[in-house]
């Protein structure tokens, strides 16, 4: 009896809990959607509309460090680097591998995506 019980509650919270999870899988897959049109049109060298996709991806998902990296190019190449600057601290915020100085072994910088 206590068996049926105990199944019947893990049951409960598990249905119960399924629309979370599928706001998230949702969620993550509209974040990425976004990264993913961003980084066709950086590389159609449509870095406005790019940045708009990118910070529609950050809105969704506030740590994704790749969308936050390629806005921070999209706003060099548009020669704004004040705001550059602060979406690299943002990609570096959200994952210390984009540092914000990074140099090769001949400690000349490394270029960015191109």
């Amino acid at each position: 009896m206590m068996t049926r019980i105990a199944w019947a509650v893990l049951l409960t919270a598990v249905i119960g809990a399924y629309p979370v999870f599928a706001d998230e899988l949702f969620d993550a897959e509209t974040a990425k959607r976004h990264f993913n049109t961003g980084l066709e049109l950086y590389f159609k060298q449509d870095y406005k509309n790019a940045i708009k996709e990118f910070e529609t991806a950050t809105e969704i998902d506030p740590e994704n460090a790749n969308a936050y990296y390629f806005m921070g190019y999209s706003y060099y190449k548009l020669k704004d680097m004040k705001k550059a600057m602060e979406v690299f601290d943002q990609a570096y915020d959200a994952n210390t591998k984009y540092s914000p100085i990074r140099k090769t072994s001949t400690n000349e910088p490394l270029p960015g995506p191109e």
